[in-house]
């Protein structure tokens, strides 16, 4: 992200910007709020309050970094000063976690989606690093598999005994609606319903899971050049 202030900075770059980021890393100085975090009003932002925010204390208002909304700051933030700033707004705090209740939480949900127009090595390899990250999936999180090369293969994990899967052709298109009737979905069915047999909790699907991944082989199918 850059900010609009240093469009010409921006502009001198030679080196592209890139950020790197570890989801769930577990950090002890984070700080925790229990509340709901404060989103920019702009439909199309809903971006969160944050450090790099302009905010006039005076009107409490609160410019978004991100499309330079303005927006008013909640009715219990009346209080705030430049002296008494909230959690957000300091800049060591560029990291936040919101713990806030919503009712029942919805559980994780991983989909593994593997190409596999690779050498047998590169694949190898890739398959026991995915094998070794189902060991860090909480076990009522909701596991997916799809492999693609020539053709994409939406895998089942609800077969028992045998391996299952829904074979679409890479050089057809379909839209939405035709995949959800292809796979037998349910439009806006919750993705924790356990008849999905698509996703599954790891804790009834980690023996299928492995065996698929690891019966994953390399496309037999020859990649054209420039196309990979």
């Amino acid at each position: 992200f850059i900010n609009q202030e240093r469009k010409l900075e921006a502009t001198r770059m030679v080196v592209p910007l890139g950020c790197t980021y570890t989801p769930l890393k577990e950090r002890l100085d984070l700080p925790e709020l229990c509340y709901e975090p404060v989103l920019c009003s702009r439909a199309s932002c809903k971006a969160v309050l944050n450090p790099l925010c302009q905010v006039d204390y005076r009107a409490k208002l609160w410019v978004c970094n991100f499309c330079l909304q303005r927006n008013p700051f909640p009715p219990h933030y009346q209080g705030i000063t430049e002296q008494h700033q909230p959690a957000e707004l300091i800049p060591n705090f560029s990291t936040i976690e919101y713990t806030v209740n919503r009712g029942a939480p919805t559980p994780l949900i991983y989909l593994f989606v593997v190409d596999t127009c690779v050498e047998e090595e590169d694949l190898q390899a890739l398959k026991e690093t995915l094998q070794m990250s189902l060991s860090l999936i909480p076990q009522n999180a909701l596991v997916g598999l799809i492999s693609f090369g020539k053709m994409v293969l939406v895998h089942e994990l609800g077969a028992e005994g045998i391996s299952k899967a829904f074979v679409f052709r890479g050089n057809k298109e379909l839209n939405g609606k035709q995949i959800q009737e292809f796979l037998n979905l349910t439009p806006g069915a919750h993705a924790s319903n356990t008849s999905n047999k698509f996703l599954q909790p790891l804790s009834k699907c980690d023996m299928s899971i492995s065996d698929l991944l690891e019966e994953l082989q390399p496309d037999p199918w020859p990649v054209a050049t420039g196309k990979r």
